[in-house]
């Protein structure tokens, strides 16, 4: 053991680490490689690891396939399975749970109009991410298959959110001023 490396000085560096975006971006990364070729070795499409849009399809179009009998279209590995994939759901309650422990839970008020403006904006971007193939895992995933057309779609989405920052944070100048 090294001098002056006690178990305090680690637990603070793990701690440094699992909150630094590199060390994240890199986990979340192999995670989505490892899912991916779990999927594809259970007969899921490529580039399927963990879409957002996808998946969301899935268990929505697997769910109505069961309370209504219908046969909406589903990835062949969400139509082998008993229930639809639930990765979507796992998502949110990982997400609540997490906002939940770190004290970061606020519940938003608005009006109807606001709440109107929410889902129809995430109604859009999961519509337009189906056309597309805008989920930025997904986006990810075909890139580390040689798609170029994905590595366009990740630096135009990443200028993108540069540009919504900008103008998000000129929007908030304004009302402190």
């Amino acid at each position: 053991m090294l001098p002056g490396n006690t178990s305090d000085t680690v637990h603070q560096y793990f701690s440094y680490l699992v909150r630094h975006p590199a060390f994240l971006g890199a986990l979340i990364g192999v995670l989505a490689a490892f899912s991916q070729a779990l999927l594809i070795s259970a007969g899921g499409p490529e580039a399927y690891g963990f879409c957002v849009a996808c998946h969301t399809r899935d268990l929505v179009n697997g769910m109505t396939n069961i309370i209504a009998g219908t046969s909406l279209a589903l990835a062949p590995i969400s139509g082998n399975a008993v229930l639809p994939v639930m990765s979507v759901a796992g998502v949110l309650i990982g997400a609540y749970l997490s906002a939940r422990m770190y004290r970061e839970h606020r519940i938003k008020r608005g009006d109807l109009k606001d709440y109107a403006i929410y889902f129809l904006g995430g109604f859009i971007v999961l519509q337009l991410a189906m056309i597309f193939g805008g989920c930025p895992y997904r986006a990810a995933l075909r890139t580390g298959y040689g798609d170029i057309t994905a590595l366009a779609f990740i630096i135009t989405m990443a200028a993108g959110v540069i540009v919504g920052t900008l103008l998000m944070l000129r929007q908030a100048q304004k009302e402190d001023a």
